[in-house]
Parts: structure tokens; sequence; C-alpha cells
């Protein structure tokens, strides 16, 4: 598992980083200036005659959401809100320290939570197959109003093109800030891996403050594949009789080659011949299934493509017919 983080979000927002064992939290801070600081009397017109309202009024700085009526589930998922008003150096001491010592400047400063964006698996509204295994939960803050985005999983948006997550981010001109690689549906948001991207001048707060890395070179794009399951054959593949059937074994690894003990469901394409099963079940990180050369004829070569739901195509098994 790890957590890197990366000065290189180029929206001049302090972000607050949220995670905990079941739910997530992203939240954009705007600096404003001392006299709307201490305008506490500003009423925000749309908040009265809008019909969501929090519990117990709009989030406060390192607490997760309130619950919420007026909309079909206890939280609302994303929020564009006129929200809490705080000094820059409250935000100081929940700086990770590897990087407390470069924002001495927020002392004196002023500002205001405006966006948030949140994962609750429970929200009625995720389909299952989003929270299914192989999971990349992402969210980016655009560049014109600097408001945070929804979270989803990319893989179920690039499942086809294998674009990178932050391709799909781009789509919604919202650069990426953060990627949480949940390799398992029953994996605890706060055993999963994370790339975290920040503006340098603004910095970010979190609720997790020990285990971060601090990137260089900006080159994070490996670490999702670093993060997810592998396979490697045990048995099976190669050459093939017309007609005949062959059974893989396989085994399902991390990115240092070490079984994961896990339950899972892997998922199969073929570009030619049969599979009996295109779903199979992977019991404690093992696995087999079979592949027939029904319809092929001598030199005929095929493919069965291993993988995941939204994750597919992770490892080919080659084929020649004899």
């Amino acid at each position: 598992m790890f957590k890197n983080m990366y000065d290189s979000l180029s929206c001049g927002v302090h972000l607050e980083l949220l995670v905990y064992d079941d739910k997530v939290c992203l939240k954009t801070w705007s600096e404003i200036d001392e006299h709307e600081y201490n305008q506490t009397n500003v009423v925000n017109d749309y908040a009265v005659t809008r019909s969501l309202t929090f519990s117990d009024g709009n989030p406060k700085y390192m607490e997760f959401v309130n619950e919420a009526s007026g909309v079909y589930h206890k939280y609302l998922p994303t929020g564009y809100i006129f929200g809490e008003m705080i000094e820059g150096d409250k935000f100081l001491p929940n700086i990770p320290a590897d990087i407390r010592g470069n924002y001495d400047h927020l002392k004196g400063t002023y500002w205001r939570n405006h966006s948030y964006s949140l994962i609750d698996p429970t929200d009625p509204s995720i389909h299952a197959s989003e929270r299914d295994d192989v999971a990349c939960w992402a969210v980016g803050v655009k560049s014109d109003d600097h408001v945070v985005n929804p979270f989803y999983n990319t893989l179920t948006d690039t499942f086809q093109t294998k674009a990178h997550p932050l391709r799909s981010l781009r789509k919604y001109t919202a650069p990426v800030s953060l990627m949480i690689y949940q390799a398992f549906r029953a994996d605890k948001f706060t055993d999963c891996s994370l790339t975290f991207k920040y503006n340098k001048g603004c910095g970010f707060s979190t609720n997790i403050l020990d285990g971060w890395t601090v990137g260089t070179g900006y080159d994070y794009l490996g670490q999702m594949e670093d993060s997810f399951p592998h396979f490697e054959i045990t048995s099976g593949g190669g050459d093939i009789d017309a007609g005949d059937t062959d059974t893989v074994n396989f085994k399902m690894i991390d990115k240092d080659d070490i079984i994961i003990e896990k339950d899972s469901t892997l998922y199969l394409e073929s570009t030619g011949g049969y599979l009996p099963k295109t779903r199979v079940d992977i019991k404690n990180g093992l696995g087999s299934f079979k592949v027939t050369a029904l319809g092929l004829v001598a030199d005929d070569t095929f493919k069965v493509k291993m993988g995941f739901r939204n994750y597919t195509g992770v490892k080919d098994v080659s084929y020649m017919v004899k």
C-alpha cells in the first residue's frame, strides 16, 4: 500500500482529504479576503430557497459531510456550497509533516469551503458493477471555478478503451486530483493505495497524516497497475489440436509476484474457439478454466483474455492450432 502526493495541481485551492474505512470525502477551500471573512451574517439566497438541507448546517472542517434531507440518499454525493469560513493557520496541524514547513504563509489568510465530493458505497445510485473488484475511484477539480466534481469508478468508463483515468477526468474539464485504487470491493479505503495531486502554494490537509511519500517527476501513470492484481499461468496455453479442449490453471498475484490469497471472479473473453464459462471463481488466489479449439483448423491462432469486470485484458493466454 502506498500514499503518494504530488504538488502538481494547477487549481489554486486548498484540499481537505478525509479517508475512513467505508467512505472518502474531498473538499475544496478557496481563499477569501478578511472583509468577507468578517461578514458572519451573509445569507446565501440559494441556500434558503433550495429543497436540500443538511441536518446540522454546512460541513465543518475535518468532519465528514452531514446527513441531508431533500435528496434520495442520506448524503448528497457532491455539493457546490457557500460553506464554512476559517483562518488559514487552522490548516497547519493537519498538513502532513513532510510538507508542513512549506505552508507558514497560510497564517493570516482566510478561506471558505465551497465544494465537496464523497464516495459512499451505500449510495443506491451506484450500481453493483461499479462497486466490483478492481476499482479506481477518482475525482478532479475544475480549472474554471475550482469546484470538485463527483467521484466515480473511472474503470467503468474506460474498460473498452483501456485509457488511463486521467483521460476520463479530462472529459469533464476537471484535471484529476485523487485516485484511490480499491483492488477488492471488501477492502477498506484506509487500506487502499492512492495518488494525490494538490496545489503547491495552497497545500492540503488530511486525517491520514502518516505514511505519505512525496512523489518526484510527476510520473504516476503506472501506479494504478501496480496496485491491482495480475495473473500468472501455471499450466495451459500453447499448441492445441483442432477441436480439443485445454485446461488453464492460474494464480492471482501482486506486483511482486506474490500470490493474493483472496476470492474474486475472473472474466474471460476469447478471439476464437469456445469458452464454456466466461466467468470463473477465484478461490484463495487460484483458479482454472477450460477452452476448446472449436471450429478452428491447423495454423489458426487465438487468445483468451483474462481480467475483471471493469479491468479487462490483464493477461492473455495464446494458442496455436495444430
